[in-house]
């Protein structure tokens, strides 16, 4: 099933906006019910991240079956491309001149090579706009059920729009931000971390 913002944008600058719902915790309830079992997408967009010291923009394609994704990055850090695979067998990412690093955390190899620090795990279920389990989590609704924000993990997330796809509700624009010190109060010197992205196209492979 695809859905771009393109095709949709006429629906999108006229329709209503949402109203409240009569009750926000119930209709979260089923929206999570909702979204959980989706473990397949492709999802294009544009992607920004920043410190206090140096920032980059790139444009954003993620693949994802399951345990195994692909992450495509053009334009970062002038490199022209980065690709970060994950699978059963770990993680590796390889950029346009072919060089090619390993290892089994994904997030650990992207921090290694390039200094930054990206929640990937964290982004597996935020981009759904839920929080990710097993982990503690302050969240905030919105009127209409869904996540306004949510702190996890030493990170601020806050999902600034949603657009709808068929029958579905999903972030097109997150904010997020690392707090003081870094997930599991890591020292001070990695430097507070700022994310934007924009999603401009999904497809899901129901």
């Amino acid at each position: 099933v695809v859905f771009g913002l393109a095709a949709l944008a006429a629906g999108c600058a006229t329709a209503p906006q949402i109203p409240p719902v009569e009750n926000p915790a119930a209709t979260w309830q089923l929206r999570q019910a909702q979204l959980r079992p989706i473990t397949a997408w492709n999802i294009q967009g544009r992607l920004a991240m920043r410190t206090a010291e140096e920032g980059w923009q790139a444009s954003l394609e993620w693949m994802r079956e399951g345990e195994r994704h692909r992450i495509d990055l053009t334009g970062p850090l002038g490199r022209g491309h980065l690709r970060l695979t994950r699978d059963e067998q770990g993680a590796e990412l390889r950029d346009a001149d072919r060089h090619r690093w390993h290892a089994e955390n994904p997030e650990q190899l992207l921090y290694r090579t390039t200094g930054w620090r990206v929640p990937l795990d964290g982004l597996n279920y935020w981009v759904l706009g839920l929080p990710q389990p097993g982990t503690a989590a302050e969240q905030e609704l919105d009127p209409q059920g869904r996540l306004k924000s949510l702190v996890q993990s030493g990170w601020d997330v806050r999902f600034l729009e949603y657009t709808r796809y068929g029958s579905l509700e999903l972030p097109s624009k997150l904010f997020i931000k690392r707090h003081d010190g870094g997930p599991n109060d890591e020292p001070a010197n990695h430097a507070t971390l700022e994310v934007r992205l924009v999603i401009e196209r999904w497809t899901l492979n129901q």
